[in-house]
């Protein structure tokens, strides 16, 4: 089923002898750069890039989750030996468009990726750090795409050499991904609050104990309920979402068991 990149946003050639030789060299170089700053002008260019742009998110995101990439940051190209460029792109620019989106994108989303697995297994995560790659991101998507409408069959347009994954099984991945990471967060939040129920029980505090327990209990019941949705969207994710249903699963019992300790 064919959909649009663009719902995310409301998506990159003797001594005369040789110098003549030299020359010849020198002048194919300039034109060769002529060329490929005409080419990143192009509308093509600038559609490649846009229709590359989210592919290339997802890809780091899933790879930065599992702590796949780390030197995508420094060299975002590795992604261009992981991801092929779809057959239906057969303009030039086009396709070197499509390159520069899906670097971009890795990029940014491996950075992305690596806060949000920790989100999703500790208590220590850079929420800050997320929202700059995600404004980021948005910026390139806006400076490329503008009222472009990218459009990719997403079961078709495929994320791996072995054409396994594609753009539509990576957006469920990385849908589980986040889902796990806001059940670690709830089970982390019901952790606290078993602390504080232990502590106002132990002060003999009973109110403040009832309240800090009821906030246990929804915090679990919320943590066991996206863990549920992670597990419906990891089975579209295939087998990159299985580390975010072990994620949400163990912050779905670690809030059961802060209800079992929060007494009462």
């Amino acid at each position: 089923m064919a959909r649009r990149i663009e719902r995310t946003a409301t998506i990159i050639r003797g001594v005369g002898a040789a110098s003549l030789a030299a020359a010849a060299v020198l002048c194919a170089s300039l034109l060769g750069t002529t060329v490929a700053f005409a080419d990143r002008d192009s509308p093509q260019f600038h559609r490649g890039a846009c229709e590359g742009s989210y592919p290339g998110w997802l890809r780091g995101v899933v790879d930065g989750y599992h702590d796949l990439s780390p030197s995508a940051v420094k060299d975002p190209s590795i992604v261009l030996q992981m991801v092929p460029t779809p057959e239906e792109l057969t303009s030039a620019d086009e396709r070197l468009g499509y390159g520069e989106g899906l670097k971009e994108g890795f990029r940014l989303g491996v950075s992305y990726g690596v806060e949000l697995g920790r989100a999703a297994r500790t208590a220590e995560s850079d929420a800050e750090a997320m929202g700059q790659m995600t404004a980021r991101f948005q910026a390139f998507v806006q400076e490329h795409c503008g009222d472009l409408l990218a459009a990719l069959d997403w079961d078709r347009t495929f994320m791996n050499t072995d054409e396994r994954s594609t753009v539509a099984t990576l957006n469920e991945a990385q849908l589980a991904m986040h889902l796990a990471a806001t059940a670690n967060q709830l089970a982390i939040s019901a952790e606290k609050m078993a602390q504080e129920a232990q502590e106002a029980q132990a002060k003999g505090d009973l109110p403040a104990a009832l309240k800090f327990r009821a906030t246990v209990q929804s915090s679990a019941q919320m943590s066991a309920s996206f863990a549920q949705m992670a597990r419906s969207h990891a089975a579209a994710g295939r087998e990159e979402a299985v580390q975010a249903i072990i994620d949400a699963e163990a912050a779905a019992e670690r809030a059961k068991k802060a209800v079992d300790g929060a007494g009462g």
